[in-house]
């Protein structure tokens, strides 16, 4: 028998369940097709004995009543399925000779920047003025619709001047613009690492936007893990109706006169069953070049591949998780986000060859779950996790034996470290265990084993990425792939930009 569905979403990270959800909520009968055991994506947690291993989540900013995404996730009932917990600071700075806990309170950090370094003061007032203007600037463009939309981009260089410059800028130069002291520079860039590997290839307006948020919200924690996003969209699409399958792989999609017309997947377990299933509609949750190079007819994806092959991907991540007979914050430590910038003489400019560098120079950050009650860890232990930038070359062409070896001697590095400023840690450590690019590449199914899609630079970001209409009639894109962008943030808002286009073109209310 034919099956026959509404809408087929490949893939269960947030951007395709987030849509599949909104669009079951709206009474479509909802396919979604996941090659893994379980939904989510980067957006998972697992099991290690009785410690839950976060996999993906550092932090986010907190839905709750007046955030963009409340509506959404109300439309969805799962409003109050999710507890988010707020950070207790931004992040700290441990550099070589100087330390900075950037709080959640924007004036008190700008009183105390310009303690720290008078002679930026006029930078470092100019920089928080122009994250907030560039940000404030963008949303009231993106409130206008239709032809009101378009006019206020034509106007924007006398309307939104902030917008038009920040759009082909980048971070790293407008820092090196205004702002003198490399030591204040790191410390702006704390959390650069949600962005990318270099301030020079990070796009100044889509930086704005995403770092307004966190300055205005401050960062928060899903507790029990970050499974309990994918998880409560999953169990909405279900409950609407709709029907999710694990463990099956989807291989083909299927057209017909160059439209896209359904999947044909294969059955990961013993089986290996190849089923197809159509609908007049597909949302893609999953990367774009494995869409126009493994999923489609070469001609049907030409037009996808001319527009966006020549985009360059963005890095991986390394994660050491490090289980604990006791919490850290035990053990000496303060603080959640701990960034480990303790390279001497350390200058953004040279950020992007400290993130190819040995791992005792890598710049990296540590999260450290026990200050919250995350619900991680057994009553009375320890959990943290580092993160890194990380990259598939260094790792793919490696024999079994030595990527053990380099994995082993990477953890054992970047481990060290952390007990240099942490001595104590050394006597209370029950388990390592190290996430590589290539570990990405295996779980993610993504080119490079990339968390971020398309790398974040100027002319990739926001309006030059991909929509969520793609040049083929019926299939449509949901994803970190796609505008805005790459976070949790971003792919939750890139599946609620899809749904809300399907039903637009569906002339659903």
């Amino acid at each position: 028998m034919k099956k026959q569905y509404d809408i087929i979403v490949i893939g269960s990270g947030l951007g395709g369940l987030t849509a599949g959800a909104d669009l079951a909520a709206s009474g479509k009968k909802v396919l979604v097709i996941e090659q893994h055991f379980r939904v989510g994506g980067s957006a998972t947690s697992f099991k290690r004995k009785d410690f839950i291993y976060e996999a993906g989540l550092h932090m986010t900013t907190a839905v709750k009543e007046g955030h963009g995404h409340y509506e959404l996730f109300k439309r969805c009932g799962i409003e109050n399925k999710i507890k988010f917990l707020a950070v207790p600071e931004f992040y700290h700075v441990l550099g070589y000779d100087y330390e900075f806990t950037f709080s959640n309170d924007t004036e008190n950090n700008i009183q105390r920047l310009s303690d720290m370094f008078p002679s930026d003061t006029k930078g470092i007032k100019k920089y928080f003025k122009s994250i907030f203007t560039i940000n404030d600037q963008t949303m009231m463009i993106n409130e206008r619709k239709g032809i009101k939309f378009t006019l206020s981009l034509l106007a924007s260089p006398i309307l939104y001047p902030k917008v038009l410059n920040s759009l082909f800028s980048t971070i790293g130069k407008f820092l090196d613009r205004n702002i003198k002291d490399e030591r204040l520079k790191s410390i702006l860039l704390g959390n650069m690492g949600y962005y990318g590997d270099d301030p020079f290839a990070i796009s100044l307006l889509f930086y704005a936007v995403a770092q307004a948020s966190y300055y205005r919200n401050g960062g928060a924690y899903v507790q029990g893990g970050s499974h309990q996003i994918p998880d409560a969209f999953a169990e909405s699409i279900e409950k609407n109706n709709g029907t999710i399958l694990t463990m099956q792989e989807v291989t083909k999609i299927l057209t017909q006169d160059g439209k896209a017309i359904g999947v044909e997947y294969i059955s990961k377990r013993k089986d290996a069953t190849i089923s197809q299933a159509f609908a007049p509609l597909i949302v893609a949750n999953t990367a774009i070049p494995n869409v126009t190079n493994d999923l489609l007819d070469p001609k049907v994806a030409s037009p996808i591949k001319k527009k966006f092959d020549k985009f360059k991907i963005g890095p991986s991540i390394m994660t050491v998780y490090i289980a604990l007979d006791k919490p850290l914050k035990e053990l000496g430590n303060s603080y959640y986000s701990l960034v480990f910038y303790d390279n001497e003489n350390l200058k953004i400019k040279d950020f992007a060859k400290l993130n190819h560098s040995d791992f005792s120079t890598r710049p990296f950050i540590l999260c450290d779950y026990s200050q919250l009650d995350s619900k991680l860890a057994p009553e009375g232990k320890g959990y943290l996790v580092l993160s890194l930038m990380d990259f598939l070359g260094d790792w793919e062409d490696l024999s079994e034996s030595d990527y053990k070896f380099k994995k082993k001697e990477a953890a054992e590095t970047l481990v060290e470290r952390v007990c240099k400023r942490f001595p104590e840690m050394r006597d209370h450590i029950e388990h390592v265990e190290v996430a590589t690019a290539k570990t990405m590449k295996r779980f993610l199914r993504t080119p490079g084993g990339t968390a971020y899609g398309y790398e974040n630079s100027p002319m990739q970001a926001l309006i030059f990425r991909p929509g969520a209409k793609s040049p083929i009639p019926n299939l449509y894109f949901a994803s970190a792939w796609t505008l805005p962008g790459p976070g949790f943030g971003g792919a939750i808002t890139s599946g609620d930009i899809c749904s809300a286009q399907i039903k637009n073109d569906l002339g659903i209310a």
